[in-house]
């Protein structure tokens, strides 16, 4: 047949002529597929009767009730997972031919070109000096760095604002304990001396939000508050929240609020905790705290 199809082609002319050619190459590859597949001697078992004979060998029975063997079975058909079927092979050998992997070469890094390497030293030579080189004075080594000045920038500025907070609290303590007196009928000396000092003490503590935030700036506060910790780590400041109780019973706005210490005396263990702030987080706060 083949030999026919090859005498027909020599007279091919037309398009037409091409296709049937073609199409008389695919029937004798299907036919030269099917005699290949008589030779190659492969079991073949017929899916319905092979169910029905395990059904019949494998089934027990138990308390009159037909239960199939599914472990006795999985145990009997174990052994095949690992083996090949017998008398079948392929084009490229048996199946069970052992397979050598090629060796892939390393990935080499390929050198940069003249023109890249030019290209960056030409870049080097014209980026800009900076202009405050020739002002800046060499160290001897025992100047502050900019985050070391900032912290002593925020200890002495919390100072500041602590003895500010202290005046005012003296001068409130007054109006304080007249309204003790009269609403609550405090008489006692004693008690007005201990309620006077815990107002105080209490007055005199910093609104955290109004002197850490820079309502302009949310790098500007999140430096504040980074630089702040490590004065807390130190044990020179504090920070609390103040509670609505404590508020109302002062008069005072509630929130978290931080103090210079004045010992180190008692100074706990420092502890390390994550503080989240996002810049909504920071408008809000601002807003809510009038932050100028």
């Amino acid at each position: 047949g083949e030999k026919k199809n090859n005498e027909l082609w020599d007279n091919v002319r037309y398009t037409r002529e091409a296709v049937l050619d073609s199409e008389n190459m695919d029937l004798i590859s299907s036919k030269a597929a099917r005699e290949v597949e008589k030779i190659i001697q492969v079991p073949r078992y017929d899916a319905i009767t092979l169910a029905q004979n395990l059904v019949k060998k494998g089934s027990t029975r138990t308390g009159g009730i037909n239960q199939f063997n599914w472990a006795g079975l999985g145990f009997q058909v174990g052994v095949c997972f690992s083996s090949l079927p017998s008398n079948c092979s392929f084009l490229y050998g048996p199946l069970d031919a052992e397979y050598t992997p090629k060796e892939r070469k390393k990935a080499e890094r390929k050198k940069k070109s003249l023109e890249v390497e030019e290209e960056l030293q030409n870049l080097e030579e014209t980026r800009p000096e900076n202009m405050d080189q020739g002002k800046k004075k060499v160290g001897d080594g025992n100047e502050l760095s900019a985050v070391e000045q900032h912290i002593k920038t925020i200890s002495s500025t919390l100072i500041t604002r602590t003895n500010e907070e202290l005046e005012n609290a003296k001068e409130r303590v007054g109006p304080y304990l007249t309204q003790l007196k009269q609403e609550e009928g405090i008489r006692d000396e004693k008690t007005l001396a201990k309620k006077q000092k815990n107002f105080i003490k209490e007055a005199r503590k910093v609104d955290a939000v109004n002197c850490l935030f820079n309502p302009n700036s949310f790098t500007q506060t999140v430096e504040n508050i980074f630089h702040f910790s490590f004065t807390i780590k130190e044990g020179k400041s504090e920070i609390k929240t103040r509670g609505a109780k404590e508020a109302e019973e002062y008069g005072l706005q509630p929130g978290p609020v931080v103090l210079k210490k004045e010992t180190k005396e008692n100074t706990p263990l420092p502890k390390q905790a994550i503080v989240a702030l996002n810049m909504k987080d920071w408008q809000d706060m601002c807003a809510a705290y009038s932050v100028e």
